[in-house]
């Protein structure tokens, strides 16, 4: 029972976006407990299913990686790069509650090695820590909403 990818909304018209990969370099001790989460193992599928479709949902157990490792796999593959025309817009991650976004960007950040605030960061009501275009952006549900 690991994530799995669904095709919501399928255009026959779409074209597979060319590659844009951005390289990661990660401590080791972060690589190997990323590799332990179930969505590693299903990183091409999902990308795939991303790059060749307008809708997909990513359904997947609690702790499976889908928020912290998505973010990830989009950021590599180029999205949220003003610089890149195919998916210039920023990652937005939606969560719950304020301190579950929060925690999340944190957790993002120290895992790309990068500080928070700057490509990785949040805004929750009341509280705002990202520049103003960053690449991943993690947010209150109502925030989404309102952007």
């Amino acid at each position: 029972e690991g994530p799995r990818a669904g095709v919501v909304l399928r255009d026959p018209s779409i074209v597979p976006k060319k590659a844009h990969h951005r390289t990661m370099t990660r401590p080791a001790d972060i690589d190997e407990s990323r590799k332990e989460l179930p969505i590693m193992d299903m990183e091409q599928e999902i990308m795939e299913a991303i790059n060749g479709n307008l809708v997909t949902v990513l359904c997947g157990a609690t702790g499976s990686g889908k928020t912290t490792q998505l973010p990830q796999f989009l950021y590599e593959a180029g999205y949220g790069d003003p610089a890149c025309a195919d998916h210039p817009g920023a990652i937005a991650v939606t969560q719950p509650r304020r301190v579950a976004a929060s925690s999340a960007a944190r957790r993002v950040a120290q895992e790309m090695g990068m500080a928070l605030g700057g490509e990785v960061g949040y805004q929750v009501r009341y509280d705002r820590r990202c520049g103003e275009s960053p690449a991943i952006k993690f947010m209150t549900d109502g925030l989404l909403l309102k952007e």
